[in-house]
């Protein structure tokens, strides 16, 4: 069966396959150095083995004397360690008891404490984590948003211009920007440096210099780890380690795409102005003109008048006051030089259009 490690040595929590020998409990993580040997483990007899509740359906087992400790399923640890003997029953019923509780606590942490704390706990993830988080859920998008499959160097200079934009940022992530097929107007970004950019945005950018700065935004939100903050307030502690393990209850599946359909990725307007500020620094720092972040919102903000725009509302959903961002961006607007040739252009507008 699997569990989840934790060792007592480090922060981590470690991934293990559970199993029984000899009277023994034996556990052993799913990573291992280069020459096959598991990077962490244990080695336990049944005998010496505490069980407290965890959560819901799930044990903690532990070794007096030992900080180590396992995240097992009850109902598989029942079945490898054998029915319960009848002098038990009675810690059955404080273990029913323990995980009611245990169940209420953590309902109030995922819907009270974590949107509280989403700010605090971003800052402390680690970037291994967070970027382990990220690729997940971007495994995840795929389905939804299938990728652009057009012109191959439009790809190429998509990327590009992200990395281009990402080399000022004092982010701890490589960006990785690519476009997607998606009916509305939008780009976001996934906690560990991932960007997506739908194939409307792409086509409603009248110029590189609006694209770079949409860039630039997004950029800014993984650099100060905005994405991490949206996905610990959707999701919570316990979904977010479901869903970074692998856990068998799927709730890290549907958080996942809870955040996909963009229900919770929606910063507060102080996250994006800070965002729209870095955005406006980082393109400074490559020489870029700012006056295409004006354009742009401005651009959004009068949609209306614009039916070709209709389909921007997604847009303002997640990115709210485009209006007065729109002002603020064109009085701090400054030249500088395009942000990619004619031809880039011209084959970036092509990254979603289909061949033959």
């Amino acid at each position: 069966m699997d569990g989840l490690l934790f060792d007592g040595l480090t922060s981590r929590p470690w991934p293990v396959t559970v199993g029984v020998e000899g009277g023994r409990l034996v556990a052993r993580s799913v990573e291992a150095d280069p020459d096959g040997v598991p990077l962490a483990g244990l080695d336990w007899p049944l005998t010496a083995i505490r069980e407290t509740p965890h959560s819901d359906q799930r044990l903690k087992l532990s070794r007096e004397g030992d900080d180590a400790r396992l995240v097992v399923e009850v109902a598989a640890w029942r079945a490898l360690a054998g029915e319960t003997r009848p002098s038990d029953r009675r810690r059955e019923l404080g273990l029913v008891a323990g995980l009611t509780v245990a169940g209420l606590g953590l309902a109030a942490f995922v819907f009270v404490g974590v949107p509280m704390a989403a700010a605090p706990l971003a800052r402390w993830t680690s970037p291994a984590l967070e970027a382990r988080f990220g690729a997940n859920m971007e495994a995840q998008l795929t389905t939804p948003f299938r990728p652009c499959k057009g012109d191959p160097q439009g790809a190429q200079v998509l990327a590009q211009l992200g990395r281009d934009l990402a080399t000022s940022s004092d982010s701890p992530f490589e960006i990785r920007v690519r476009a997607v097929r998606a009916p509305f107007v939008n780009a976001f970004a996934l906690p560990g440096g991932a960007i997506l950019v739908t194939d409307d945005l792409i086509t409603q950018a009248q110029s590189p210099d609006e694209l770079a700065a949409v860039l630039a935004h997004e950029i800014a939100h993984v650099e100060r780890r905005h994405a991490m903050q949206a996905a610990w307030r959707a999701m919570g502690a316990g979904m977010v380690l479901d869903a970074v393990v692998g856990g068998g209850t799927g709730a890290g599946q549907q958080a996942v795409l809870l955040f996909g359909g963009f229900a919770d990725q929606r910063f507060s307007r102080d996250l994006e102005a800070e965002a729209d500020v870095r955005g406006i620094e980082l393109l400074a720092a490559r020489d870029i003109s700012t006056q295409g972040m004006a354009d742009f919102f401005g651009r959004m903000a009068n949609r209306k008048d614009d039916p070709r725009l209709r389909k921007a509302a997604e847009w303002f959903a997640t990115h709210p006051d485009t209006g007065g961002r729109a002002s603020r961006a064109q009085a701090a607007a400054r030249p500088g030089r395009p942000a990619l040739t004619d031809a880039d252009w011209r084959s970036l507008k092509s990254v979603c259009r289909r061949q033959g």
